[in-house]
């Protein structure tokens, strides 16, 4: 049998003014909905190769070279930052009877120099020494910011040396060029050494602390699917005598979910994916409930193209049916809601309770909102959040996470 014959046609269902969007009496999603129509047919499978592009998640995205990126305006604040903390320092232990503004203002103008022409050297530098293995890239560094040690020194002794004789300022730099000259390549070397030496040292740990972020989501995840499936096969048991042509296309819905969670969870979907996931699974739900589930979107077209770690609102709404609607006769309506909000992406699942039915809620949710929010954290930081309000008649779970494609 083909998968087409195991898929009803879709009916035209409309849209509400609020932007709404009800199951119909399969499960299916209208097909008025805005976002991410689902064709008769087509799997999400097919969705999901045929995207235009994946985006790889890491749970702390960079490059994989030890050395920083030295043209980042961040980090060329902080450099002048640093030379001129240490421009003060060596300027407060030189001996009193020295002329302390005089020795800051030479100090820092030859370090500022020394340092802003090495970030740019290592700045330009930077992609070609990451093709390079690490031990020959430290080295070819280490020579780059010794041979800008000495054309700096050069260039600034000479100067000085000039204005000195001209009588423009007198004795502001050493007398002795070769003294001048090895000692600031000496410092330098020390520095430069001590300075690739952290580099990579952090450099190693970062690597070490995202391997093991990545690890966690792994674990999280697998600790989300067994559940997941075990609701899933229960309900296609229960529909193999009473109705088997549901119980098929019962079936076809979870190899479309078998595809999209067996693939590698730390890769992310993109929200339109997501949706397609969620509605799948609620198609199944529905089969079960039949009209005591009723299912409302609201989620804004913005979100279309945005990244979300996968498997992350599902578990909500899983949680929202079996906590939610199940223990009540004539069950209800899940609402799931999706806005951006200062370049972030708000998303709220609402399901209701009964005052008997609420005090089971915490223990049953507790295990599905600890994973998603400590997903979101290893992606996001503190900018990934789960929020739960808890109402009289009402229990919402809200997700908030920056916006990315």
């Amino acid at each position: 049998m083909t998968r087409n014959s195991m898929r009803p046609a879709l009916k035209p269902q409309p849209m509400s003014k609020s932007g709404a969007i009800k199951l119909n009496d399969t499960g299916e999603i209208g097909a008025g909905e805005s976002l991410d129509r689902r064709r008769p047919g087509t799997s999400m499978n097919t969705r999901a190769t045929t995207s235009s592009r994946r985006i790889a998640f890491d749970p702390a995205p960079q490059d994989d070279f030890f050395l920083p990126d030295f043209c980042a305006a961040r980090m060329v604040l902080s450099i002048v930052l640093a030379l001129e903390l240490l421009a003060l320092t060596l300027a407060l232990a030189r001996p009193s009877g020295t002329v302390f503004l005089t020795e800051l203002a030479r100090i820092s103008l030859f370090m500022q120099w020394l340092g802003l022409t090495a970030a740019a050297a290592l700045c330009y530098s930077r992609r070609w020494l990451a093709k390079l293995s690490v031990p020959v890239a430290a080295l070819t560094a280490f020579s780059l910011l010794t041979v800008n040690v000495v054309i700096v020194s050069e260039v600034v002794f000479l100067l000085g040396r000039s204005l000195t004789e001209r009588g423009v300022i007198v004795s502001f730099f050493p007398d002795s060029h070769w003294t001048f000259l090895l000692r600031n390549v000496g410092i330098s070397a020390i520095v430069s050494i001590m300075l690739l030496r952290y580099f990579f040292v952090a450099h190693q740990w970062s690597l070490h602390v995202r391997a093991e972020a990545r690890a966690r989501i792994n674990a999280l995840q697998a600790r989300i699917r067994p559940h997941f499936f075990f609701n899933t096969m229960n309900t296609i048991a229960s529909l193999t005598r009473t109705d088997p042509s549901r119980a098929e296309e019962a079936v076809a819905d979870l190899a479309d979910l078998f595809r999209a969670t067996m693939r590698d969870s730390v890769e992310p979907s993109r929200m339109s994916e997501e949706q397609e996931l969620c509605r799948t699974y609620l198609r199944i739900e529905k089969l079960r409930l039949g009209d005591r589930l009723t299912i409302q979107w609201q989620m804004a077209d913005a979100l279309t193209l945005g990244i979300v770690p996968s498997l992350t609102i599902q578990p909500l709404l899983e949680n929202a049916i079996h906590h939610g609607i199940e223990p009540l006769d004539g069950g209800g309506t899940v609402w799931i809601t999706g806005e951006l909000s200062d370049d972030d992406i708000v998303i709220t699942v609402t399901n209701p309770v009964t005052e008997m039915t609420g005090r089971f809620i915490r223990p049953g949710n507790r295990l599905a909102l600890e994973n998603i929010r400590e997903r979101l954290s290893l992606a996001y930081g503190e900018r990934g959040r789960v929020d739960v309000t808890e109402e009289e008649g009402s229990y919402t779970v809200t997700l908030r996470f920056p916006y990315e494609e």
